[in-house]
């Protein structure tokens, strides 16, 4: 067998008394195709973040193609053949699509007055081999998520790596998305060895030969896709099921709704766009107490820009309409929408870089004449681990860290409804069954909850209602029960498999 092109050598990164990796040791050879999983908190990111040099060891040493590379700069690693993607896309937004991918292509700079065609060509191939040729002169702000998704894979491989770390490729992708996405890195070439993280179990199945399962910053296991799934150390930490006692409180006795029961958030004939394209042409919706409504769609569908619409974070065209409560506040900034009582959890969490996570929990108020729907201690009770992790910054958490920092930060401000935009993304699947119950803890205090989710099983398991997005409005809305009973519904607008939710 050949050498190495990748070897870990006890690795480790702590962060005070806390090693979010702990010795672990890893062989990755050319061509090869390998995953790392595990629970969030594990330590995956974390490691993507050694080899690439964006973080550096507390001790252990990393070889690469025969050199001793752990002090090396994350730009000189990159020179050297290791690119990576982000857990969220990172792309230059002003920039065309062409653009980013030129950035990537080694030895150009955007400032020539004339590129030389080679380096056109390059990256004309990079994005045709993600099926992005056709969107080349594009504003990158255009793209959907999942387009910014395959973007970034196109800008790694124009960029001629020998080592590609993908975090989390196929979060926020619908079905055929991730389909596609697996057949592009399968079709990759053999002398590119490839090293993912991901929480899409049979996206792994899909891509990878060997996987390697992370617990608390520690090497659990190595083997093929199927000897890790029925390992039984494996399924314990990885794919336990929630806790249900983990969840808001609920109140006694609390039940849905009548269906006359006003509207907390009433939303008429919202219009918006991007850059003179219509993405929403005439979207109504409403929105009760005790009640969670969810919006579906593929990707482009305008999920986003929904929630961000009615949050004030992105403008509304002429004629429409947003009502809390019977009053209107189309009008309204973003900070008054939320002093007024509309909460947000956006996509990608958008947390603030220098706070520390109890200053980020200091910082929401609600609106003098309006309680808080819980306490800082009961959101201490409800995410512990945010209590351990008083001191610690964004980065320094795991991403499920940061996706219940992010919906502490939305519930400390007492909002009457609240706005999810794609919350489990990225989140291991014992972190998502925690999720669940806690939306659904809210709805039963009382909580209006809109939200939007690629994750279909998540959306039919607890939502009362559900609304598809297609072309611009609503193309179906229906109880989430009556979907539940025939997914068949979804088939025509989704255009995704038709099996019951697990």
């Amino acid at each position: 067998m050949s050498a190495p092109l990748l070897r870990l050598d006890t690795v480790s990164r702590a962060y005070g008394a806390r090693r979010a990796v702990d010795e672990v040791s890893l062989d990755l050879h050319p061509g090869a195709r390998h995953a790392l999983i595990g629970p969030n908190g594990a330590g995956k990111s974390t490691l993507l973040h050694l080899i690439a040099g964006t973080l550096r060891p507390t001790s252990g040493r990393i070889h690469y193609a025969g050199y001793d590379i752990h002090r090396w700069p994350a730009h000189r690693r990159a020179r050297a053949g290791i690119v990576r993607t982000w857990q969220h896309p990172a792309l230059a937004r002003p920039l065309t699509v062409a653009q980013n991918v030129l950035l990537a292509v080694p030895g150009q700079h955007l400032a020539a007055l004339r590129l030389p065609p080679r380096a056109s060509a390059a990256a004309l191939d990079a994005l045709d081999q993600v099926g992005l040729a056709e969107h080349a002169q594009w504003p990158t702000s255009q793209l959907s998520y999942g387009d910014q998704r395959r973007l970034e894979v196109a800008v790694a491989l124009a960029a001629q790596p020998r080592l590609l770390l993908l975090d989390e490729p196929s979060a926020g992708l619908a079905t055929t998305e991730v389909t596609r996405l697996a057949e592009l890195i399968r079709a990759l070439p053999t002398d590119i060895a490839v090293l993912l993280v991901d929480h899409n179990l049979d996206f792994v199945t899909a891509v990878a030969d060997t996987v390697t399962v992370l617990h608390h910053g520690q090497h659990l296991t190595t083997g093929t896709p199927s000897d890790v799934r029925t390992h039984p150390e494996v399924r314990r930490v990885y794919l336990a099921e929630a806790d249900p006692a983990k969840h808001v409180p609920t109140t006694p006795g609390a039940t849905d709704p009548p269906a006359a029961a006003p509207p907390v958030l009433r939303v008429r004939n919202l219009r918006a766009g991007h850059h003179g394209a219509p993405v929403l042409t005439g979207v109504t919706i409403d929105v009760q107490a005790g009640r969670v409504s969810a919006v579906v769609g593929r990707n482009g569908a305008g999920k986003t820009t929904l929630i961000n619409t009615i949050a004030g974070l992105h403008p509304a065209l002429s004629g429409t309409e947003i009502l809390l409560h019977d009053r209107l506040v189309t009008g309204l900034s973003a900070r008054r929408r939320c002093r007024a009582g509309i909460g947000l959890v956006p996509q990608g969490r958008r947390l603030f870089v220098g706070l520390t996570v109890a200053e980020h929990l200091a910082l929401p108020r609600p609106h003098p004449g309006r309680p808080r729907t819980v306490t800082a201690r009961q959101i201490l009770d409800l995410f512990p681990a945010l209590g351990e992790r008083r001191h610690h910054r964004p980065h320094q958490l795991s991403g499920g860290e940061q996706q219940m920092l992010a919906l502490a930060r939305a519930l400390l401000a007492g909002p009457q409804v609240l706005l999810l935009d794609e919350p489990s993304e990225g989140l291991a699947p014992a972190i998502v069954g925690q999720l669940a119950a806690i939306i659904t803890g809210l709805a039963a205090t009382g909580s209006a909850v809109l939200l939007a989710e690629q994750n279909l099983a998540l959306a039919l398991d607890i939502a009362h209602d559900v609304a598809v997005l297609d072309r611009g409005t609503i193309a179906l809305h229906a109880p989430a029960a009556d979907l539940r009973a025939d997914p068949a519904r979804l088939h025509d607008v989704l255009a995704v498999p038709t099996e019951s939710p697990r």
